[in-house]
């Protein structure tokens, strides 16, 4: 039996992730969650979970800086290091990509065509969601006397809070939802208008973790495609001394050396932990209480058959503390292009 926890509600891009990822029948359980950071906190500490789903980056708005933070902070917090490499509980064993096509839905039939100067809109979705559809809002925008952008936690909460409010409310105002059509169809709602986002293809890529201690095989890139051939995907973190010309180049260097590909490099904030344990060089230590100091995850490819030993130890001699996240199979739908 696999449990796997997902961003709540029924509905979400997290859900549909899940289903390509697992198998949905009577051996797999899907467990939402409420949010990203209870995904990861479910998954440390409820051992009836095997595994959590969490989104990481949209092709369009870029960064999901939840769970970067997250990582960020459970690399900061592991319990269990090597040197300077942190091994926190958790690693990557697998990625999802989801096609974001979104809906315009209400909780009954509605002609857009009827909304006049007179009409005022509310419409509830996830803060994403308005970069992703802004050339459209707009348009709709001038058809009415008012809209108002509502946040929700996620696209399906938006949804099935628009159909409970059952459309129309005192004072005039129509209730809408942009989301899926899956929440649509979890909720009971109508499509009003679909493939509403400004960018056609854009997708959302969420990130398969599970504690490192679990035993079972690892997951299989579904779907697979015949382009991803060997190749393998490898994340990793790590912060470098902020004052020293070249430090970060120095890192990148190791993977050059390698011939290991990087693929994408951002970064996050960064404050050592107070309690740290590692020991710094006298010159780095008063860097560790100051701001403006920043962490880099870096994702490169490679092939299976690389050895990792050397390049670990180029990274750990390079770097003041960093964290190998895991390795996963480049999943087929990283091809698409629509």
């Amino acid at each position: 039996m696999v449990n796997v926890a997902f961003l709540a509600p029924l509905g979400t891009y997290t859900h549909q992730a899940a289903l390509q990822q697992f198998p949905e029948d009577k051996h797999t359980t899907f467990t939402p969650v409420d949010s990203i950071s209870k995904c990861f906190q479910e998954l440390m500490t409820n051992k009836e979970l095997d595994f959590a789903v969490v989104p990481l980056e949209n092709s369009t708005n870029g960064q999901v800086v939840f769970t970067y933070d997250i990582l960020r902070d459970l690399m900061n917090n592991s319990d269990t290091y090597q040197e300077n490499e942190a091994v926190p509980m958790l690693e990557i064993v697998a990625e999802q990509y989801v096609s974001i096509d979104l809906c315009l839905i209400a909780s009954k039939p509605l002609n857009l065509n009827s909304l006049t100067k007179e009409t005022k809109l509310e419409i509830h979705s996830h803060p994403q969601v308005w970069g992703q559809a802004a050339n459209y809002l707009k348009l709709l925008e001038q058809k009415v006397s008012a809209l108002h952008k509502i946040d929700a936690s996620s696209t399906s909460a938006a949804v099935r809070l628009c159909c409970e409010m059952e459309g129309e409310e005192q004072g005039g105002v129509i209730s809408l939802a942009v989301g899926s059509s899956i929440a649509a169809k979890a909720h009971n709602g109508f499509v009003l208008d679909s493939r509403i986002n400004d960018k056609k293809g854009n997708t959302t890529r969420f990130l398969i973790l599970k504690r490192r201690n679990s035993q079972g095989p690892p997951l299989e890139a579904r779907p697979f495609s015949p382009l991803a051939n060997d190749q393998m995907v490898s994340i990793l973190t790590f912060v470098v001394k902020q004052d020293s010309p070249g430090s970060l180049v120095d890192v990148l260097n190791v993977l050059k050396e390698h011939r290991i590909n990087m693929c994408s490099i951002t970064s996050r904030p960064y404050h050592f932990p107070k309690d740290d344990r590692i020991q710094l060089t006298p010159e780095n230590e008063e860097g560790r209480w100051r701001k403006w100091q920043y962490i880099f995850f870096v994702e490169v490819t490679h092939d299976n058959r690389l050895d990792w030993a050397p390049v670990l130890k180029g990274i750990r001699s390079n770097s003041m503390r960093f964290c190998f996240w895991g390795t996963l199979h480049r999943n087929g739908r990283y091809y698409d292009i629509t």
